[in-house]
């Protein structure tokens, strides 16, 4: 499981192993939700490529502040028409 501190301004990021040869070309967005929840349309996030992974910057002063001492999960949406599949959740402890 991920840990990161709740001060702390930094890049999530989750590898994405499969895919087509094009993959960091797609638009990709991200969701981060308390445990148990499935994002909603609202819930997605811009997200932006670094390396083969989806990253997208959470904490204090960004779109994504998270709650101290919360389990999240990290959802990942590609969009390559007609397919957007959905990754997730992965595991985030806000320390």
């Amino acid at each position: 499981m991920l840990r990161i501190p709740w001060l702390s301004v930094e890049f999530v990021k989750v590898p994405i192993t499969t895919g087509p040869p094009e993959l960091t070309d797609l638009p990709v967005h991200m969701a981060i939700l308390p445990k148990g929840q499935d994002p909603s349309p609202g819930d997605w996030k811009p997200a932006a490529w670094i390396g083969i992974r989806a990253s997208v910057l959470i904490g204090p002063g960004t779109g994504l502040p998270l709650e101290k001492g919360l389990t999240y999960g990290i959802w990942v949406r590609v969009t390559s028409a007609p397919e957007m599949p959905v990754l997730g959740p992965f595991p985030l402890h806000i320390t």
